[in-house]
Parts: structure tokens; C-alpha cells; sequence
């Protein structure tokens, strides 16, 4: 190496040092602020509000469940913190009454034919909106209350069942339903699942879930799920 080049590599290690001092610096600083706190919620459930949790703290947040005890340990900055735990006081609200529509349709392709005597209108501008089917025929409906934190298992006619936990309203007006089972028996056949998942729910928007036809491309089942608060809850109110 030549003496320039060796001067050269001198000054980039002389300006890259500081740099280098002043991350470290820089990151144990944020370590430093950072703050533990533990939160016991008391109305919903923790393993809820920490999936919810973990997409609103910063990337050097931590979070831990202490199932046990129903509690959140939070370690984040000062600030970050401070905005985590108004979110949680918030979801942590005592248990509300939700109501359920759910309406069954069998679609097809190749038919035509107009809900709209059957379904409400939000729902039919819904299956306009996403679905390539051109008819429906009603199989099936029901509208039924719930708690949040409810396990509820619904027969819809003598053809459906239908089986979820309700989770907990948030700010934004979502709610998930976990672990959302649809069984379909025909006669003296046991019943098959057509359907298993999670899904999430807009208050007062229907949600709607295509299932395709084993026997047909051009037929299916859907299954359109509403969440609406009773007219006294606060949730009812305009957004």
C-alpha cells in the first residue's frame, strides 16, 4: 500500500469512528429511556389486546403475555409507552352486547335473479360490489346476541352450523371473530366443514365469504356475517 493510500485509510477510520461511537451512543441511549410496565387487564382478554398491541409499538418495544395473571408487560420509550397503555385502557372496556346477522345464500353463474327482495340493501350492494355471481337463493338466516369474549355456536336453518369466539370491539370499529367454524349436513350425512379460519369484521359492514362449489365452478355457498351494537351502545353512534 502506498503512503497515500495508507493516509487515506487513516482519515476514513479517523471520520468513521465518531460515527460509530455516536450510534452505540445513540442506541444504548434509547435503551436507557425506555420503561417496563405491566398492565392486569380486567374486563377482555390479554392474548386479544397483544396481537392488536404488537403493530402499535415502536421496533425497539417489547411486549410480554403472562397468561396466567391476564396481563401485558410493556417495555418501550417513554412516549411510545404512554400512547400504548391509553390504547389498552380503551380496549379494556367492560364486556359488551354485540348482534349477529348471518345470512346463507347458494350463488351461481349462470342463473339470474335479484335479492333484494330477501337480503338488505347494504348486503346486496356488497355481492354486487365483490362477486362474480349473477344469482342467489336464500338457504338460510339468523340474528342472534352476543358478548364479547363469547363463545357461540348458531344452527341457521337444519342444513348450518356455525361456531366462533366474538373478540372485542376496538376503536376502529373492528372486531375478529376467532376460529370460525361452517358445517354443512345434508340428510342423515354427517356434517362437512366448509369453512375454518379467522376472520375480521367491520361494525355494521357485512362481511362476506365466498366458498366455492367441489361440484361446480359456477356455484357456491356464501356466507355474509354482520356485527351490529345495540341502538343504546355508545358503538352505535355515527363515526
Amino acid at each position: 500500500m502506498t503512503a497515500a493510500a495508507s493516509a487515506r485509510s487513516r482519515v476514513a477510520l479517523a471520520v468513521a469512528f465518531p460515527l460509530l461511537l455516536s450510534a452505540a451512543a445513540a442506541a444504548q441511549q434509547e435503551a436507557e429511556t425506555q420503561v417496563r410496565h405491566a398492565f392486569t387487564l380486567q374486563h377482555q382478554r390479554a392474548d386479544d389486546a397483544l396481537e392488536w398491541m404488537q403493530g402499535e409499538m415502536s421496533p425497539h418495544g417489547t411486549i410480554e403475555l403472562q397468561r396466567a395473571t391476564n396481563t401485558l408487560v410493556l417495555r418501550d420509550a417513554r412516549s411510545v409507552l404512554e400512547h400504548l397503555l391509553a390504547l389498552l385502557r380503551g380496549f379494556d372496556h367492560p364486556r359488551r352486547q354485540v348482534e349477529l346477522e348471518i345470512f346463507i345464500l347458494e350463488a351461481s353463474r349462470r342463473g339470474r335473479g335479484d335479492p333484494r327482495s330477501e337480503l338488505p340493501a347494504q348486503l346486496t350492494d356488497e355481492l354486487g360490489d365483490w362477486l362474480a355471481f349473477t344469482s342467489y337463493r336464500l338457504l338460510g338466516e339468523g340474528r342472534f346476541e352476543a358478548m364479547e369474549g363469547e363463545d357461540v355456536r348458531f344452527e341457521i336453518g337444519t342444513e348450518f352450523r356455525i361456531g366462533f369466539r366474538v373478540g372485542t370491539v376496538l376503536l376502529d370499529r373492528r372486531l375478529k371473530l376467532y376460529g370460525v367454524e361452517v358445517d354443512r349436513s345434508r340428510g342423515d350425512s354427517l356434517g362437512e366443514r366448509i369453512f375454518n379460519g379467522h376472520v375480521n369484521v367491520w361494525v355494521g359492514k357485512p362481511l362476506v365469504l365466498a366458498i366455492s362449489s367441489r361440484d361446480s365452478a359456477d356455484s357456491g355457498l356464501v356466507v355474509a356475517v354482520t356485527v351490529n351494537p345495540p341502538q343504546e351502545d355508545d358503538l352505535s353512534a355515527g363515526e
